[in-house]
């Protein structure tokens, strides 16, 4: 399905992604449809997800289905940015569930407030995954988009 021969390098704007699903689409000046993009790809290049309007500078391949992104070079622009009030700080949580399938997961704060979970973090302590229910200690920073883990203390 890769065939990195008849890949072309392109600048598209991520229309959407949804991190539950595990895809999105992002559109591509020149290209009729929208480019099909599974979050394998982004894990490849070690982001946990975009958001709309993100702009990447991709590669993509004509397969069965229609276009598709083969890979990622570049995020040339993103609309998540960290709240400096809120700079990092560590937080034991508690595991809701982690998707190792999806490359991602969810802890919860004693506030009730949730942290996502990039598997980037897993790989990062030879770990495979994370048992719901399981107490863990972590660092997480606040973005536009609510908490997010950058590291788990173990």
């Amino acid at each position: 399905m890769e065939d990195t021969a008849a890949s072309v390098r392109v600048t598209g704007r991520v229309k959407w992604f949804n991190q539950f699903k595990g895809y999105g689409f992002v559109e591509v000046e020149n290209v009729s449809e929208d480019v099909f993009l599974h979050f394998s790809i982004l894990d490849k290049f070690g982001i946990s997800h975009l958001n709309n309007d993100d702009i990447i500078l991709c590669d993509i391949a004509k397969c069965d289905k229609g276009y598709q992104v083969i890979s990622i070079i570049e995020l040339l622009h993103s609309n998540k940015y960290e709240i400096e009030e809120k700079g990092p700080e560590m937080f034991t949580a508690v595991m809701k569930w982690f998707n190792p399938s999806k490359g991602f997961g969810f802890a919860q704060l004693s506030s009730g407030e949730d942290v996502f979970i990039h598997s980037s973090l897993l790989k990062k302590y030879k770990l495979t995954t994370i048992e719901p229910g399981q107490t863990i200690k972590l660092v997480a920073h606040y973005t536009n988009f609510g908490y997010e883990a950058t590291d788990i203390i173990i």
